[in-house]
Formats: C-alpha cells, structure tokens, sequence
C-alpha cells in the first residue's frame, strides 16, 4: 500500500466520527464479516455491526435489519459486495432507507486503493496517534 498522508487519516476520522453519529440515531452497518467489524472498531467506531456472514441466507439479515432506522452497506468493493450490494439493495430499498454515501466515500478518500473494508487496518496506527481511545478500543 502507499504512504497514507494526514489529510487521508483525517478524512477517514471525519468518516468514522459520521458513523458513530448515524449509528447513535438508530442507523446500522453493514459488513460482510468480522475482520471488516474489528477494522471499523479499530479506527474508532463504537456503533451497532451487523455482519451478513452471522445470518443464514439474505432473507434472515433483512428481518434482522426490521428494526433500524436506516441501513449503511459498507461491503467490499470487489465483484462479490458488489452483487451483494444489489441484492441486499433490491430486497429492502422499498421498505428501508439505505445508504451508499459512506462506501463511495471510502473509494474516494483511497483513491480506490482500498477495496475491502478490512484493509482500513492499515490506518489504525495513524488513527491512533491521534486518537487514543481508538487505540484503546482496538485492544479490547
């Protein structure tokens, strides 16, 4: 991966402080898995996870995301959370207000160098420096 500058961690905090404040008025994100849950917990986030690979089908994780306010897609980037985007789109779009906003933004800030919501570990050093308790909650 390439030099991360300041202005790309201080983005991707901006990025995270936004999630937690979704998160606190009743939005959800979506992962695929634990490493993209424990990537987002090392950078700081401290909100409401739900990872499709803990339910058995789609049609499960959309009962389970009944109760949310709002549902965040944060799945990769590659040609699986893609398909997954659409279907998860198509299955709940209508009864749910689902946004996209912070995964494209995620691609804008790396430059679409990250395509794996995992691989935003790689700022949990550089977050840290900067934000103890991002530090303190990555080692829990």
């Amino acid at each position: 991966m390439q030099r991360i500058d300041e202005q790309e961690v201080g983005q991707i905090r901006s990025l995270i402080e936004m999630l937690n404040y979704e998160s606190s008025n009743g939005a959800v994100v979506l992962v695929e898995g634990k490493r993209d849950s424990d990537a987002l917990k090392a950078l700081g986030f401290s909100g409401r996870v739900t990872m499709l690979n803990s339910h058995r089908g789609l049609s499960r994780l959309v009962d389970s995301l009944e109760h949310a306010s709002k549902v965040i897609l944060l799945l990769d980037m590659d040609s699986k959370g893609k398909y997954l985007t659409q279907r998860i789109l198509c299955m709940i779009a209508n009864r749910k207000s689902v946004d996209l906003f912070y995964k494209r933004r995620l691609m804008e800030i790396t430059r679409g160098r990250i395509r794996s919501i995992e691989e935003l570990m790689a700022y949990r050093h550089c977050i840290a420096m900067t934000n103890p308790l991002a530090d303190a909650l990555a080692s829990i």
